[in-house]
């Protein structure tokens, strides 16, 4: 049977709608997770080439490394689920932490993050730091925005702002702001310092008697 017009425009417009209602559900998904791989991506709208269209029509915000987030989201909100999402092995650290805990206001540029000495990461988002093994104490998993994140818990990360420099303005600073929000753990810095090495617990008894 001959292909006629009337067909060939049916099932231009059956193909067009087609691809219209699957480029939905891939955005409604891509909203959803919030951020997405380069890969993951491509299987939703079928190539790079798509992917590169939708990052140009401003639908997609590219975060770099091959991962992807939309417009609306704070670039720094999304890094951390990319950390949260996909490398869940490691903990987040150094100046980071110090800004999730509202320990320290700096820009945060690369997500600091700890792993074991004997293990590899590179990505150019993350500032990777390798650390002995006995240092990855203190851990919790902290709801950030609605974020899930592996961190080091609030006096842990006095410690990373005491490694920063224990006569340095971070360090200040940090103390300053976890004597002000109270509910101060003197017990568990103690521990810190102990396996640490550090001397969190001097400064901090330094600072209360000035107050």
């Amino acid at each position: 049977m001959p292909v006629t017009i009337l067909t060939l425009l049916c099932i231009k417009w059956y193909y067009c709608n087609m691809t219209k209602i699957d480029q939905k559900k891939a955005l409604s998904k891509i909203k959803k997770e919030k951020v997405l791989a380069l890969s993951e991506l491509i299987e939703l709208f079928g190539n790079r080439m798509e992917v590169s269209r939708k990052a140009r029509e401003g639908i997609l915000q590219s975060l770099g490394n091959g991962y992807y987030t939309t417009p609306e989201l704070d670039p720094f909100l999304a890094a951390l689920i990319v950390v949260a999402k996909y490398y869940p092995q490691v903990v987040i650290s150094g100046r980071t932490a110090l800004h999730i805990h509202g320990l320290a206001q700096d820009y945060i540029e690369r997500i600091d993050v700890d792993i074991e000495r004997e293990k590899s990461l590179r990505n150019k988002m993350l500032q990777v730091h390798r650390v002995d093994p006995k240092r990855l104490i203190g851990i919790t998993k902290l709801n950030h925005h609605g974020i899930g994140i592996k961190v080091y818990d609030i006096e842990r990360t006095l410690a990373e702002a005491y490694k920063l420099g224990p006569a340095g303005p971070d360090f200040y600073k940090a103390l300053k702001r976890y004597i002000k929000r109270g509910n101060i753990k003197t017990d568990q810095i103690a521990r810190y310092d102990k396996v640490l090495k550090t001397k969190v617990m001097i400064h901090l008894q330094q600072e209360l008697a000035n107050d």
